[in-house]
């Protein structure tokens, strides 16, 4: 049964880098597409500045929203990222742990064993010293 919790808790820190690579994987693609649209607004801006046109600034505040858009569906995929290496993080611990107490619980059974084979000694009366107090 302990050996169950052990590969579980392997299984679940594992599961939990996977989630957040690519959660990491989506969010450059995020941010890629936002490093594009912000190009693409410059290029609305200084056109505009040519031109003077009411259209190219609108636009530009279009695609300067849509930028947003895009970068705060990026910080949602960034904090599943933390979040999953946060849970991998925590799961190899506890998995660590784990294999200890149960490499803890076999030394403790073989010792047991160990003492229950070995043949009883006598026990050997000790006496105490007493000494008697001042006053």
């Amino acid at each position: 049964m302990r050996l169950f919790s052990v590969t579980t808790a392997v299984f679940v820190s594992l599961l939990s880098a996977a989630c957040a690579v690519g959660c990491w994987y989506r969010a450059e693609l995020l941010r890629s597409e936002a490093d594009w649209l912000l190009e693409r607004s410059k290029a609305q801006a200084s056109e505009y500045a040519r031109s003077l046109n009411d259209t190219l600034a609108t636009q530009q505040l279009e695609t300067f929203a849509k930028r947003r858009a895009v970068m705060e569906r990026a910080h949602v995929w960034q904090r599943g990222q933390e979040l999953g290496v946060m849970v991998a993080v925590l799961a190899a611990a506890c998995a660590w742990v784990l294999r200890m107490l149960r490499r803890l619980n076999g030394e403790l059974d073989e010792a047991a064993g160990e003492l229950e084979s070995a043949p009883a000694v006598e026990p050997v009366p000790v006496r105490a010293a007493i000494r008697p107090s001042r006053s």
